[in-house]
């Protein structure tokens, strides 16, 4: 019972998924409503033999992330799928950015943005991507009041499968994909992207991470191939961080 109300939940759990059925209706009818709520409730079928997956949610109309300024002359490098599919691509604080590069296969994306004044570079040193590291990231202004803070949060590296992929546990909130990730001597040790969840369909193996690093030497690589130099010194993320803003159609 809720207020007026009475309302009836039915929920099954798989894999790493919970579908829940909701009835609510008001308590005057209740004569009527309980043997319609039993059968509709033993008719919930939350997971149909054969269902595919149905893959991620669709992207936000306007989406926000994180972008680690990599050189005085404008260049930064987020997290491609916040910036996949964008009418426009802003840089909150110094305007519009075009996409240069990207990288499918990591999940990276180079931007441009010109005329812009009083950028201070990350230092992209051999940092150590284990165990504890700190993200420095701008959260998505729900979170913060619509507010645009730069914070940082701590997470740890896992292995992921056999593979060479990295989690990072627990993943940080909307806002923080891009963000900078610095290793306990505050060294960079990579770069945080958020992996979209998939919605539907049954589980194959051990669910994707959340949150995922994408290693320093990775980055680095991707700079290089793309004419980058990367000769930034500043040691404090929070001054090399900046706020991508996608929008699209």
């Amino acid at each position: 019972m809720q207020g007026l109300k009475k309302f009836y939940v039915r929920g099954q759990f798989k894999d790493s998924e919970v579908r829940i059925l909701t009835i609510l209706y008001d308590q005057a009818t209740e004569g009527t409503m309980e043997p319609v709520v039993i059968a509709m409730s033993s008719a919930f079928n939350p997971f149909p033999a054969g269902a595919q997956a149905m893959g991620p949610p669709p992207r936000k109309t306007v989406e926000y992330g994180t972008g680690i300024v990599v050189s005085e002359d404008g260049a930064v490098v987020t997290d491609r799928q916040v910036v996949d599919g964008c009418m426009s691509i802003v840089i909150a604080g110094h305007g519009n950015a075009d996409r240069a590069a990207e990288d499918k296969e990591h999940d990276l994306a180079l931007l441009r943005i010109y005329g812009a004044r009083g950028l201070k570079p990350l230092g992209l040193g051999n940092g150590s991507a284990k165990s504890g590291v700190e993200l420095t990231g701008i959260a998505d202004p729900q979170s913060q009041g619509g507010g645009a803070a730069t914070s940082s949060v701590k997470s740890l590296i896992t292995p992921v499968g056999s593979g060479n992929d990295l989690a990072l546990t627990p993943a940080p909130g909307l806002g923080f994909s891009g963000a900078a990730v610095l290793d306990g001597d505050g060294r960079f040790a990579g770069m945080a992207v958020l992996k979209p969840v998939v919605v539907a369909g049954p589980a194959t193996g051990a669910p994707p991470a959340q949150a995922a690093l994408v290693h320093a030497d990775i980055v680095r690589d991707f700079l290089k191939a793309n004419g980058v130099t990367a000769t930034g010194s500043a040691s404090d993320a929070k001054a090399s961080v900046v706020r991508v803003i996608c929008v699209r159609k």
